[in-house]
């Protein structure tokens, strides 16, 4: 039996759609594909900003006629505020597809410009150690292989194995994000003090005075796309996307007041596979109602009486794309919808239970996507903002637009109203609006602007006239003093995060030795960001242009930290203020032949004498900490080596690859070490390895050698945290070495968990790749 791997590797001279100059030198789209084979199709991941993207990313299908073997690709350019548009497309077909062996095709597009490069290679079930997934699983891995058994050294005075649960357990006490990339207007003011949010699959109530979080988790399994909040500032509403097992789209209904308790309701939102997600949401202005638009092809509206759980009505949206919903401030029936070049007035009829709908009419007002709607006064004037910047003053009887206004910025993102406060509007290039608004007529004077420096997504007002500010780049800021009688604004920074706006992963993450209340985490987004575990905030952050930061390791003294990367360069840098002590360029030399030279692991040794790197290059390279130079190369992997762990007395070195390869090394002699005996009496001064005696049954049935990203254990040798590809933290009772050993399982991120290290005794540090969070877990005894 056989399965067909699908290589997506790369695209090039890409155009937008409708370009007219396509010798333009800064035309980039952001593209992603679909590889559609037979009835079964997959979507691959973003590449921002080119026109010449590299996926290296496979799927997996069921083959049907290895023989001949046709696969439909296209490429659609990835739009936040509009519909995503096909760019190009190629059907490819491969003949006699052979075991173990890639067919590689160029193939120029159609209906668009550009080539698309694929390979395909058949994949058998049947050899040792290899079994079929669970049905129904996306990512398709196999049962782990464990190949690298033979190279397991068991130690001298090993400890036994304990066939019960951790006596500790984690209890989640901060996360470290805020969602953004894909969603607008998700942050609330619930008071003076306390705001709500989301981050990952986590619904978050934040109290800004003392910086204490408390969670509403456990109710989505996967990313929280959209969050609304009641009008009484008690009640939230929470949406989230279909998972990779088709579990939802969910709506959570809570209470903010007592967010640890279970959910007051929960919506399951039809077929995922159909309906995607829930985009956005809105309760109705007496808060009986909440309104909500689905992710599938129409953008679905539903309505629910949520406190009888009770689902009254679903209407097709629009067959764009529907980018916000308001709800008016005085008949609890009406609302509006607004999205790419259109606007949507609706009434619900409870007696026939039905929508009435109006298709808004821009008159002389220039036809464009609608980012944002606002109803000022008794409703009878609505207020939009568009892609191009302006302001639509519409009169909601007769659903037209009677006025225009430039706010002198570019798109409004977010707008909020107060009577008291007046109007202000979020602009995309990081300017806040300020406006004063006649309610009778919708007539507006600007009065101020502040810029915030980031690309502003979401806002609210706290009952006192200040403003809550979140940003694209997981950045939340307030605005104090900030009014239509009062616009002396003074902006305050309040929470400082890595950025996954263009979908960039956060991998980089360890403890400070000399300090057990301070970790540092490194990401994509190019920021490396010393925490302060104690306080919930960042206490240092240093920007690197240019690069893509994946591995960080302290010092054993805590006074620097080395930054490996995704180009193959390595910064140095001093601890205490972030300045660069040594910028070491990548090596290109002869015998490497891979093209992919990125840092995967950094590790300093305990002596603080040497570090290494481990690369996607298959090397470790070693280096001495007096002049930063390199003195040595270790070869031997056959993959990318992943992880690496120092003996105690920095002599020696453990390493494992993406192909489940364990190597051992002399650090001194810098050779390969092949009697493993003469391992027995050695210490390992941490360990992160996913492979090897202590960890050897840390899988689960249908797991895949690469369904576990991070091990760590702590200083005590008591526990064991691993992170998975599904979104879990677990503990374990250290060692790991029994079949089915029990654990305890936390969720709360959404994708891929990439990285955990242990503070001391007290706290467990757990990165989500691509939700951008950092969890902190405290130790309960």
């Amino acid at each position: 039996m056989s399965y067909l791997e699908v290589c997506l590797i790369q695209a090039r001279n890409l155009i937008p759609a409708g370009v007219e100059n396509k010798n333009d030198k800064d035309l980039t789209v952001d593209p992603y594909a679909i590889i559609n084979y037979g009835s079964a199709s997959e979507n691959s991941k973003i590449i921002y900003d080119t026109i010449s993207p590299v996926w290296r990313e496979s799927f997996y299908f069921d083959v049907k006629n290895p023989k001949e073997v046709k696969i439909d690709v296209i490429i659609h350019d990835k739009e936040i505020c509009a519909t995503d548009l096909p760019i190009g497309r190629a059907e490819f077909v491969f003949q006699n597809v052979k075991l173990n062996e890639y067919s590689k095709q160029w193939v120029e597009a159609v209906e668009g410009e550009g080539q698309i490069e694929l390979a395909v290679a058949l994949r058998s079930y049947d050899y040792p150690g290899v079994i079929r997934s669970k049905v129904g699983k996306k990512d398709k891995h196999f049962q782990v292989n464990r190949a690298w058994a033979g190279a397991i050294v068991k130690p001298d005075n090993a400890p036994s194995a304990i066939d019960k649960l951790p006596l500790q357990s984690l209890v989640l006490e901060h996360v470290y994000g805020y969602r953004t990339r894909d969603t607008r207007d998700n942050l609330f003011s619930l008071s003076s003090d306390t705001i709500v949010y989301h981050a990952a699959s986590v619904g978050i109530v934040h109290n800004i005075k003392n910086n204490v979080q408390r969670f509403f988790n456990g109710a989505h399994v996967d990313d929280i796309l959209c969050l609304t909040c009641h009008p009484n500032k008690k009640y939230i509403a929470t949406g989230d996307v279909v998972s990779i097992n088709s579990e939802g789209p969910n709506i959570a209904i809570w209470d903010a007041s007592a967010p640890e308790k279970p959910p007051l309701v929960v919506f399951k939102i039809g077929d995922g596979k159909i309906m995607r997600n829930v985009s956005c949401m809105g309760f109705s202005g007496d808060g009986k109602y909440l309104i909500a638009i689905t992710g599938d092809n129409y953008h679905s509206v539903r309505i629910y009486d949520w406190k009888a759980k009770a689902l009254l009505c679903i209407e097709k949206g629009h067959s764009d794309k529907i980018l916000d919903i308001d709800n008016h401030p005085t008949d609890p029936n009406c609302f509006v919808t607004v999205g790419v070049k259109h606007v949507k007035f609706w009434k619900f009829d409870s007696a026939s239970k039905h929508f009435i709908t109006k298709k808004g009419l821009f008159r002389k007002a220039k036809l464009q996507t609608i980012l944002c709607p606002i109803y000022i006064g008794n409703g009878d004037i609505l207020l939009t903002g568009t892609y191009n910047g302006e302001i639509y003053v519409w009169n909601t009887k007769t659903c037209e637009v009677i006025g225009t206004l430039f706010s002198g910025h570019s798109s409004i993102y977010g707008t909020a109203y107060r009577t008291e406060f007046g109007l202000v509007c979020g602009h995309r290039d990081g300017f806040v609006t300020l406006f004063d608004v006649n309610e009778s007529n919708g007539k507006m004077k600007k009065i101020s602007e502040i810029n915030i420096g980031l690309s502003v997504k979401s806002l609210d007002f706290t009952p006192d006239g200040n403003i809550i500010v979140g940003t694209s780049e997981s950045v939340i800021f307030m605005v104090k003093n900030f009014t239509k009688n009062n616009p002396q604004a003074n902006v305050e920074l309040l929470f400082e995060n890595h950025s996954s706006a263009k979908m960039e992963e956060l991998w980089g993450l360890d403890y400070n030795p000399n300090n057990e209340k301070e970790f540092v985490t490194c990401s994509d987004d190019g920021a490396v960001i010393i925490w302060d575990a104690v306080k919930y905030k960042h206490k240092n952050r240093l920007n690197i242009k240019g690069e893509k930061l994946r591995a960080v390791s302290f010092s054993p003294d805590g006074q620097k930290l080395f930054v490996g990367c995704m180009s193959g360069n390595i910064y140095v840098i001093n601890s205490s203020d972030l300045s660069v002590i040594k910028a070491i360029p990548y090596e290109k030399r002869s015998f490497i032949k891979s093209n992919e030279h990125g840092i995967t692991v950094i590790k300093c040794s305990p002596d603080g004498s040497k570090f290494v790197t481990g690369n996607h290059d298959c090397i470790i390279n070693v280096y001495n900490t007096n002049n930063y130079n390199r003195i040595g190369t270790l070869t031997g992997h056959s993959s990318t080596v992943v992880h690496l762990d120092w003996s105690d007395d920095s002599r020696y070195i453990q390493s494992d690859s993406s192909d489940c390869e364990i190597l051992y090394w002399n650090a001194v002699d810098l050779v390969q070490i092949t009697k493993l005996d003469e391992l027995k009496p050695v210490h390992w001064y941490t360990w992160s390895l996913i492979l090897g005696w202590p960890v050897q049954c840390i899988w689960e049935s249908g797991w895949g050698n690469s369904t576990i990203n991070a091990v760590a254990r702590d200083k005590r040798e008591k526990l064991i945290v691993t992170t998975d590809d599904i979104s879990q933290v677990r503990l374990f009772s250290y060692p790991v070495i029994l079949d089915k050993q029990p654990f305890r399982k936390y969720t709360g991120h959404s994708s891929h968990v990439t990285n955990a290290v242990f503070l001391g005794n007290k706290y467990v540090i757990s990165t989500g790749g691509m939700d951008g969070s950092i969890f902190q877990w405290r130790i309960k005894e």
